[in-house]
């Protein structure tokens, strides 16, 4: 969803200075109707005062976090503010054990531009050019499906858990979320207090991480308040189209935090997968269609992976949605270009994001899910209920919301948790 839409809901969220002039609506995937400030704009920079985050004494700057999960190996990987701070982790099984020490290695980046929360930068200090300071700890030799606690060397509080990938055939316990846009409102800081404590080993995240696009935010203010969910286990990202609202976003801030080796490795989509139940991650800012390179690369994955010993079903993970209702386009010829391959190939689920609120379909034995509603300004499910595919929608809702998806066995489970901790829905689907 682009920017000036929020800006009809920001006199309800925060108190600007001046109030907010002269700002129109536009939808999901249309124009403005009026101007509204850059908040992304490097070009008033030298006249701006820098509102420049706190570097702590540690040197800790954002993280730490996880990512790049296999049965036998994680990335933790955190950004320091200076060079020289205090390399290293410590790790130890959540069910006990000796702690581990995993040394690590400092890469500077040098960012250029700066970007500004100018709505509310009380709230995000901005995102400055300069240096900072990449660590990445690479965690090899573990055990399958197995839970860990870690810290920071350079400082104990900055800590976390990670799990493993499932052997063949265990549980698989995933939070899906998207959309999270947290200094917006209260509303993702709510929701995660909610979800957190059911403590899924990884987060499945359906893009729109982060939004410059809100005026609101930036990735200096958006890591505290998602620290919850960073530390909850690796999170597995799709690119969505708030990963390139500037021209530098997508290299210097959404790849280098979440990168390589999910997206930002060859390609801008991945693969992975826990106790034979593969994840195919879309980048749906390119064509996905069949033929089409991603497409090809999509249809080889899902004949590759069940093949292999222990498969038991494939889920799709993207942004931008295959089936809605609701105020956005969707791609309903890749959707039924797929068809024949998702039946073929055990695909029993779809998740999918950027519509901002819940939807869940059931079409051609293929569950679809839209799960937007991770902080971003809820939109109008119904929009385009006149669309051929809606009679097959099953529930809708715009609240803010995760998914909490647990696969025991030949089947899947999923409860849908609001801010408030109401379930909003539950659904089954046996594994073909």
């Amino acid at each position: 969803m682009i920017a000036l839409r929020y800006a009809l809901g920001i006199g309800a969220l925060v108190a600007v200075a001046g109030g907010l002039s002269a700002i129109g609506a536009c939808s999901s995937d249309g124009g403005a109707t009026a101007d509204a400030p850059d908040a992304s704009s490097p070009e008033d920079d030298a006249a701006t005062p820098d509102n420049a985050p706190p570097c702590p004494p540690s040197g800790v700057a954002k993280g730490p976090w996880a990512i790049g999960m296999t049965r036998t190996s994680v990335i933790v990987r955190w950004e320091s503010c200076r060079a020289g701070a205090v390399p290293g982790l410590v790790y130890q099984p959540e069910s006990g054990g000796a702690d581990v020490s995993v040394a690590t290695a400092e890469r500077a980046v040098v960012l250029t531009q700066k970007h500004t929360a100018v709505l509310a930068p009380q709230h995000s200090p901005d995102d400055l050019p300069g240096t900072v300071y990449m660590h990445d700890a690479a965690i090899s030799g573990l055990t399958a499906g197995t839970c860990y606690g870690y810290h920071l060397a350079a400082d104990a509080a900055r800590a976390g858990r990670f799990c493993t990938s499932q052997p063949d055939g265990g549980k698989v316990h995933f939070l899906a979320i998207g959309d999270t846009n947290p200094l917006l409102s209260n509303a993702t800081s709510n929701l995660l207090a909610r979800v957190v404590p059911m403590k899924a080993d990884f987060v499945v995240h359906g893009g729109d991480i982060q939004y410059y696009d809100s005026f609101l935010e930036t990735w200096a203010g958006w890591f505290p308040s998602m620290q919850p969910l960073l530390s909850l286990g690796a999170i597995q990202p799709a690119l969505g189209n708030h990963e390139h609202e500037t021209d530098d976003e997508l290299d210097d801030y959404s790849l280098r935090y979440f990168g390589h080796p999910n997206f930002g490795g060859d390609t801008m989509w991945y693969r992975y997968e826990s106790g034979g139940v593969w994840f195919h991650v879309l980048d749906t800012e390119q064509p996905i269609e069949p033929g089409t390179p991603q497409g090809t690369w999509l249809s080889a994955g899902l004949t590759e992976v069940a093949a292999k010993p222990g498969f038991r079903a494939s889920i799709l993970v993207m942004h931008r949605p295959l089936a809605t209702c609701g105020d956005s386009a969707e791609n309903d010829g890749a959707r039924k270009g797929f068809a024949s391959a998702f039946a073929q190939y055990k695909v029993p689920l779809v998740i999918q994001a950027h519509v901002h609120g819940y939807e869940r379909f059931e079409i051609d034995g293929v569950t679809y899910v839209t799960t937007g509603g991770g902080g971003g300004l809820i939109g109008d499910m119904n929009a385009n209920v006149s669309r051929a595919e809606c009679p097959m929608r099953k529930v809708s809702g715009g609240f803010f919301h995760a998914m909490d998806v647990v696969i025991d066995g030949k089947s899947l489970s999923a409860t849908v948790i609001d801010e408030g901790g109401t379930t909003r829905d539950t659904f089954a689907i046996a594994l073909p």
